[in-house]
């Protein structure tokens, strides 16, 4: 797919960042991701990026760097990975994946964490992070606090 272009996020993507995120499954209005985004944009560890076919938004990365405690170095963790539905298996993660990787080791960074969920419909994503050359290393855990 060699119209994908990568991009970064700006304010004026915010529709689209909000669509996204319904389409990864985590239901979000315009005004909620717009609050998240602000605090995100501002960020210098924060990156954002976009994958854009014929000047639709398709696909995103939402990207931080991040120090090890376990060991010397740093990391980036990829928080948010998405595209669109309806352009699925057409090649546009594998460009967005890399681009994200691309840019970690522009960064010094020693490696590339993504975190998937275990639902049942994660596991599509699951086959694709691993042919993409991920491993399966850890499981995660949360805790919702009440504040």
């Amino acid at each position: 797919m060699e119209d994908i272009m990568i991009r970064d996020a700006h304010k004026g993507d915010i529709e689209a960042l909000s669509l996204l995120m319904n389409d990864l499954g985590y239901p979000t209005t315009i005004s909620e991701m717009q609050e998240r985004f602000s605090g995100i944009i501002e960020h210098p560890d924060y990156r954002t990026i976009l994958a854009v076919l014929d000047n639709e938004i398709v696909g995103m990365a939402g990207l931080h760097k991040g120090h090890f405690y376990e060991r010397n170095g740093m990391y980036l963790r990829v928080l948010a990975f998405v595209v669109k539905q309806n352009n699925r298996n057409k090649g546009i993660g594998k460009i967005l994946m890399k681009a994200a990787e691309d840019w970690a080791i522009e960064q010094c960074l020693n490696c590339v964490i993504i975190n998937s969920g275990n639902r049942e419909n994660r596991k599509d994503a699951h086959a694709f992070y691993q042919k993409m050359g991920y491993t399966i290393k850890s499981s995660g855990f949360i805790k919702e606090l009440n504040n």
